[in-house]
């Protein structure tokens, strides 16, 4: 059995919400720790995109060593990701997934029948891709995007080649509005987000995600429309 879960559910946690691999490095490590009391068995690998994929039919364009490590109790394991090369974009970041399975050891064998259910879990955090000589930097997308409201529904276009993540959107400019997104939206480089919602507004403030994982809180106007 496989659960999804944040990294600090498991026993096994990557350092870090989110991972930024700059085009002009050769390779870039992730730290996993064990925090459980026992050894872990740890598989990890990167997806483009489909949580179904696994490490055995992934097409992401990147070789992590190892694949599979023994991570005893309190200690860490650091892994390699390197880019093997492919056609992405240079002109904004490209989005990937990094994925750590979770498997604890079985039961020792005590010799006496015994039932137990075995269960993995796997945190799945994002990789970014991001390309040498990007104008600006990902910290100042936020206040780069455009807000606006129409017919019931509020529309966030992102200009920048950045993606950037809203871990909430609350209606008018202070944290105790009425929250329009609460479960961690991202818009992507040139593209768009729509929520519905009936209250029309002049402006928003809402929380996005840095590449460190900390929150930074801002406050934007909106566009009101007919």
């Amino acid at each position: 059995m496989v659960s999804f879960c944040p990294p600090s559910m498991a026993g096994v946690v990557i350092s870090g919400t989110r991972v930024i691999y700059p085009s002009q490095v050769r390779e870039i490590t992730v730290q996993v720790s064990n925090v459980g009391d026992t050894p872990s068995l740890v598989q990890a690998w990167i997806d483009g995109g489909n949580p179904e994929q696994t490490a055995e039919n992934s097409d992401a364009p990147f070789l992590l060593t190892p694949p599979i490590a023994r991570v005893e109790a309190g200690r860490s394991q650091a892994l390699r990701v390197i880019f093997t090369g492919a056609d992405l974009p240079t002109d904004r970041e490209s989005l990937f997934w990094l994925n750590v399975l979770d498997v604890a050891p079985s039961p020792k064998d005590t010799g006496e029948e015994q039932n137990y259910l075995q269960v993995a879990f796997r945190s799945r955090i994002k990789l970014f891709y991001r390309p040498k000589g990007l104008p600006q930097d990902a910290n100042s997308a936020p206040a780069k995007l455009r807000w606006s409201w129409s017919g019931g529904k509020l529309r966030i276009d992102n200009p920048t080649p950045y993606h950037v993540t809203l871990a909430e959107v609350r209606a008018g400019a202070t944290s105790t509005g009425r929250v329009i997104e609460g479960k961690g939206a991202m818009v992507g480089p040139n593209q768009k987000l729509v929520f519905d919602t009936d209250e029309s507004m002049n402006q928003v403030s809402f929380v996005t995600i840095n590449d460190y994982g900390g929150r930074a809180e801002s406050i934007a106007n909106v566009m009101v429309g007919h």
